[in-house]
């Protein structure tokens, strides 16, 4: 577990997609970098790659520390099960329900172990990168989940942490927007479930970046394999 520097008064869970990314961007220009840590959970996911998304974020950020964590592999997930396919090709606006990309309360947990590492120091803000597009799919994405998590995370420390969430009710457009203004560098980031690159174009998560960056009027640096226009 890591051991927080003082200065530290912000903990971001840093996956190294777009929104995580985008979210490492306004903490830096709100805050300064040397108030910023990020943590990076590795949980059994089919894209570990993202790992190294992550360390480059961190590392054009110059973020005071970045953690990457290892825990057991969360079970019954598209994301984490080898046996279990992840979806490719769907209409997303027709899809209804839990996502089967969904990781069961995988943000109750990361918030959890976050807490844990960040009341050791002092008062601080834990930050979810979290957004409107998922709120369907993704129980833990939702604004109900960030407010309970907050006053659970209130409540449970000694030095009562909070826990925000600013994209919770923006769409993805709008971060890519925001990012786009703001000089997030969306080219380090990656987003694929399956791990590739270049990107599938076909798995929820690649329809729905390229999607939003259409919907943005701009166009994903990252590159594809199938899926651009």
């Amino acid at each position: 577990m890591m051991v927080s520097a003082e200065h530290i008064r912000h903990y971001l869970l840093l996956s190294g997609g777009l929104d995580s990314t985008a979210l490492a961007g306004r903490l830096v220009e709100q805050h300064g970098a040397s108030t910023v840590a990020a943590v990076t959970f590795l949980y059994g996911q089919k894209h570990a790659v993202e790992l190294e998304a992550a360390r480059a974020v961190a590392a054009f950020y110059g973020l005071a520390q970045h953690q990457v964590v290892e825990i057991p592999p969360i079970r019954g997930s598209a994301l984490t099960e080898q046996d279990m396919p992840l979806p490719q090709g769907r209409d997303l606006k027709a899809v209804q329900g839990v996502a089967p990309s969904y990781v069961p309360a995988r943000n109750l947990l990361f918030l959890a172990l976050l807490a844990s590492m960040a009341d050791v120091a002092g008062p601080a803000t834990l930050w979810l990168g979290v957004h409107h597009d998922d709120h369907t799919g993704y129980p833990d994405c939702r604004p109900e989940f960030v407010a309970a998590a907050d006053e659970a995370v209130r409540l449970g420390t000694q030095y009562e942490l909070r826990v925000e969430a600013p994209f919770v009710t923006w769409r993805k457009e709008d971060i890519i927007r925001w990012g786009l203004a703001h000089g997030v560098p969306f080219h380090l980031t990656h987003s694929c479930y399956r791990g590739e690159n270049p990107a599938c174009g076909v798995c929820d998560t690649c329809q729905a970046r390229l999607a939003a960056f259409a919907a943005a009027g701009a166009q994903d640096p990252r590159p594809y394999a199938v899926g651009r226009s």
